[in-house]
């Protein structure tokens, strides 16, 4: 009887797993149909902006649309191209900041300035600067962060000295006037005993005035020894200020940078964790201006018909009224993909009366090429 009970409970169980595959089988079904059906042919004699964007409400709220379904939802009807906003990597609207060596994560947050563009110091020695956090506004060149650099730092301290070690080295001349001194003493040295051994002869034995001439002759590559020593000299200066301006690099690379104007989108480690050369320390992305990709058939439109035109890109948001905003196209692939080619359109993005962006990546609009 136990096992009677069991098998009618386990075909159940399967009759029920069924049901459910079959009830995901058809809304897969019902998702694909919404993204391969294109939008309803619009009346450009009385479509508002918001009758523009009605197409895409189901969509909205459905599914995500991927770049392979651009094509699909793009049929171009009235002039209007179904497009998504994007943040493209590469081309300045993202940035992931990673670290540049392993060392430990001493601070944390956005860097106050002072007039000169430096860190303010706080009195223990640490930078001055407001917490990050997620959606904080940043600029091109702020200082966000810093690895530990105090054995860098000493480092440079050294390097400083020794350059000003080279530099006197370098200066020094007393070597070279003294070198010249001696060659004019033995020089003298040389004429006089030839001299007096032509007034009186034999006075002065031949071996004396060779080694007074070799003296002299010896005095003279002294100078060019010295000579030559100096612009050894100037070149350790060169070398030192390298080394200096090596150490300068590292301790700089050792604070993380933003490279654009944007927001934080996301942190990845906290302050006082240890990272490894290449860790992820933040993300960027901008929203003040952004990138919309659309596809265009290939039947209605050539790349020069649109490459280079204003646009203008119906968006709205759920619950508030839509919005139009213009546009430039900034590039059309030569690359026929499914009968369409991809463009490509940037944006200056504006901000609701709510203070949020109207355009957000990933969100779907339509473009309309103007004449």
């Amino acid at each position: 009887m136990k096992i009677n009970h069991m098998a009618k409970t386990f075909g159940s169980l399967a009759l029920a797993i069924v049901a459910l595959t079959a009830s995901i089988g058809v809304a897969d079904e019902e998702r694909d149909r919404a993204l391969m059906t294109p939008p309803a042919v619009l009346d450009s004699n009385r479509a508002s902006a918001t009758d523009l964007l009605d197409p895409l409400a189901e969509l909205r709220g459905s599914t995500s649309i991927s770049r392979d379904n651009l094509a699909a939802l793009g049929e171009a009807q009235d002039g209007m191209i179904v497009a998504k906003v994007e943040i493209p990597k590469g081309e300045g609207y993202e940035a992931t900041i990673s670290s540049n060596g392993q060392g430990l994560l001493v601070e944390l947050g956005k860097s106050e300035l002072d007039a000169n563009g430096e860190p303010i110091q706080n009195p223990d020695g640490s930078s001055k600067r407001r917490t990050l956090t997620r959606g904080l506004v940043v600029k091109k060149g702020d200082i966000l962060g810093k690895q530990q650099d105090d054995e860098l730092v000493q480092e440079r301290i050294v390097a400083e000295q020794e350059l000003v070690v080279a530099q006197k080295e370098a200066d020094k001349m007393l070597e070279i006037e003294v070198a010249e001194a001696a060659s004019l003493v033995a020089q003298a040295s040389y004429k006089r005993a030839e001299a007096l051994n032509k007034a009186v002869p034999g006075s002065v034995s031949p071996e004396e005035i060779q080694e007074k001439k070799y003296d002299w002759l010896r005095a003279g590559k002294s100078v060019d020894k010295a000579r030559y020593d100096l612009e050894v000299n100037k070149e350790k200066v060169k070398v030192a200020s390298a080394r200096v301006r090596a150490i300068d690099v590292q301790i700089r690379n050792r604070k993380f940078f933003s490279p654009i104007d944007g927001v934080i989108d996301d942190l990845f480690v906290n302050e006082g964790e240890w990272l490894r050369e290449g860790t992820e320390v933040l993300h960027i992305i901008r929203l003040d201006k952004v990138l919309i990709s659309g596809a265009i058939p290939e039947s209605q439109y050539a790349p020069e018909d649109v490459d280079g035109k204003e646009v203008t890109v119906y968006a709205s948001r759920r619950g508030e009224q839509a919005y139009e905003l213009t546009g430039k196209v900034v590039y059309v692939r030569q690359l026929v993909e499914s009968e369409h080619y991809y463009f490509y359109v940037e944006v200056e993005n504006k901000k609701t009366e709510s203070g949020y962006w109207v355009l957000s990546p990933g969100s779907l609009v339509r473009v309309k090429v103007n004449d």
